[in-house]
């Protein structure tokens, strides 16, 4: 038969070791309020994109835990994911939901594709709409196309900003060269 645990015990040694290293005793207990640092980090895991189809979904139906269910994820997940990744306004209809995570992308810029990584939604947007707008040039030539980005600029992480390359030119070399930019739209950088 095996032995009975003295669970109080354990209860009164946990929350002794916490005061002892400086815990609060909700970390003792190892359900660390929100704002606390947990006793034990969280395992990492590779980044699983049913969570970005839930996010998707909740951009559609408005509801956090129909859009975890959904993609067979528990809503508490959802959530810590939402509260770490996105910043969420508003409640039922009024729901806005903005996120800001840093994007690596190709940015054509001074004659040359490079991969960068982009600070936010709006660089990676602009920069998505003028890779849309190259490649419609490219097998149309119709340069009024690039108009709208002449003279603009997406700003990477480090505050630097690329110039949009406009040369119609180059933008034929550069295609000329074999490099194809459109394959991978973006990464999200976690």
């Amino acid at each position: 038969m095996a032995a009975l645990r003295d669970y109080k015990a354990e209860y009164r040694r946990r929350i002794a070791i916490a005061t002892a290293r400086g815990l609060s005793r909700s970390q003792g207990r190892g359900h660390a309020r929100l704002g606390e640092a947990p006793v034990r980090p969280r395992a990492v895991f590779a980044h699983d994109g049913r969570l970005e189809v839930a996010l998707k979904e909740l951009r559609r139906i408005g509801n956090q835990a129909s859009a975890a269910k959904s993609v067979s994820i528990s809503p508490e997940r959802f959530r810590r994911f939402l509260r770490e990744n996105v910043a969420i306004e508003g409640r039922g209809r009024s729901l806005k939901i903005r996120d800001d995570r840093q994007r690596e992308m190709s940015v054509i810029s001074k004659g040359e594709i490079r991969q960068r990584v982009l600070r936010d939604f709006d660089q990676a947007s602009l920069n998505g709409e003028y890779l849309n707008a190259v490649k419609a040039f490219l097998s149309s030539n119709d340069i009024e196309l690039l108009a709208p980005f002449a003279g603009r600029a997406v700003i990477d992480t480090k505050d630097k900003a690329h110039s949009l390359e406009t040369n119609p030119n180059t933008l034929h070399r550069l295609a000329a060269a074999g490099s194809e930019v459109f394959t991978d739209i973006y990464r999200l950088v976690l």
